[in-house]
């Protein structure tokens, strides 16, 4: 817990493949025509397929399990505002930043925003979680 500070910060980008957009969608059941069918995203205003807002999202687990301090932080509750839709194969800068230290009640608050090629913010997130503690032993 002592390793937590407001105003840490870090980031790192991915890109989200056809094949991970299709894992996700078998995994969760989400078959929205959005994320898969060709034909049927030619008929809208996007040419390419849009990776699940959740598959995105889940970018903030990365922070709290591996970036920031750990060797783990449990997740309590996330909260998601999705800006604008990210497309398969378009790279996503993810920058979080710890925000609230509760040393009393064993809790870090971070911030998570996600930016796309062009530097648009394409999703708004928070989490808060639960420093693991090691046993006295």
């Amino acid at each position: 817990m002592d390793e937590y500070k407001v105003g840490m910060k870090n980031e790192f980008s991915r890109k989200f493949t056809r094949e991970e957009t299709k894992k996700m969608g078998m995994l969760i059941g989400d078959h929205n025509p959005f994320h898969f069918d060709e034909e049927f995203i030619k008929k809208t205003k996007y040419d390419k397929p849009i990776v699940h807002g959740l598959l995105v999202a889940g970018m903030i687990s990365h922070f709290g399990a591996d970036i920031f301090p750990g060797p783990g932080l449990l997740a309590e509750s996330m909260k998601f505002k999705f800006l604008k839709p990210v497309f398969v194969g378009e790279e996503i800068r993810a920058v979080a930043e710890v925000v609230k230290v509760d040393r009393e009640g064993n809790r870090v608050t971070f911030s998570m925003n996600c930016f796309n090629e062009k530097g648009e913010m394409v999703l708004e997130g928070e989490a808060v979680g639960i420093p693991f503690k090691f046993d006295a032993k």
